[in-house]
């Protein structure tokens, strides 16, 4: 498959928020001036989102609703297989650019310490002195995730969310812990005998609009749980958790990633001498039973 590059891939998120995100594309390409390319994931919206964006000319990538952590997944391996940019930037639909060139900062602060993500000013009593920029980050102990920036030498270290976090809740945290235990987007450090981490900031640029959360208090209390058990798991993630979860994965993205795990015969096991009865003709010419089915066997319609 052949594979697409950019410097900058903006991946938006979003799940029936159709004016919204409209209005958010038309933005980005009215102020980004950077070579960048767009693709919206759409997690299952019912409110015509695909098909007006489909319209305007923009990549849309999504199925079910299958929760945050997935649907960011689906921008980040866009832009890691299908599109290889330098650097990724994750952006919630409810994110608004505000100045031209707006995405500047982001690609320089990435480039400086490999993740970088948003706080918004509600996140008062854990916020740094603004305004942070790529030269003068921000410094603290919680982040958002409604914009996060990085570069792909970074995310190739940490791969993708954890798709067990569900529908809503904690994921960006533990994304963005993964980046800092790399080495990338913060630092480490003790209070007293406890272990603090503490995330770069930025807010250039952007601003947060007001909108509606799906979030759920039970979802973010089981996250909370979970987020500390999966501190003690490697650091780098798939885009899935289980190969049940990789094969309805890779078919949102079609002929050619489904593919690469569907083996091409029944059940998992290719039986040499079986081939070799059925297509004597194979059995004479000395080839190996398995390496003729792949490249000729398939196209010839031979049985198995």
């Amino acid at each position: 498959m052949s594979q697409d590059f950019c410097d900058i891939g903006i991946a938006i998120t979003t799940y029936s928020r159709k004016d919204m995100v409209c209005s958010l594309v038309e933005r980005i390409q009215l102020l980004t001036r950077g070579d960048y390319k767009i693709v919206v994931c759409d997690d299952g919206s019912s409110d015509g989102t695909v098909e007006e964006l489909r319209k305007k000319g923009i990549i849309v990538l999504g199925g079910k609703n299958k929760g945050i952590a997935w649907n960011k997944n689906r921008g980040l391996f866009y832009f890691s297989n299908i599109c290889r940019a330098k650097t990724i930037i994750l952006l919630d639909d409810d994110v608004w650019p505000e100045v031209a060139g707006w995405e500047q900062e982001w690609v320089l602060a990435a480039s400086r310490v490999g993740h970088i993500t948003y706080i918004p000013p509600s996140y008062m009593r854990y916020s740094p002195v603004r305004p942070m920029t790529a030269t003068n980050l921000g410094v603290g102990p919680a982040v958002a995730g409604v914009v996060l920036a990085q570069t792909i030498e970074a995310l190739s270290t940490v791969g993708y969310m954890d798709t067990r976090f569900g529908r809503y809740g904690h994921e960006h945290s533990d994304f963005s812990i993964r980046f800092l235990r790399s080495g990338f987007g913060g630092v480490s450090c003790y209070v007293g005998d406890e272990l603090h981490y503490r995330f770069y900031l930025l807010d250039s640029g952007i601003k947060l609009l007001d909108s509606v959360s799906s979030s759920s208090h039970e979802d973010m209390e089981k996250n909370a749980i979970l987020l500390k058990e999966l501190q003690k798991e490697p650091i780098y993630r798939a885009p899935w958790h289980n190969e049940e979860e990789m094969h309805e994965f890779l078919r949102e993205f079609g002929r050619g990633f489904s593919e690469m795990n569907d083996p091409p015969f029944e059940g998992k096991t290719f039986n040499s001498d079986s081939y070799y009865k059925k297509h004597e003709d194979v059995y004479l010419s000395g080839w190996d039973a398995f390496g003729h089915y792949i490249e000729n066997g398939i196209r010839e319609l031979r049985d198995l």
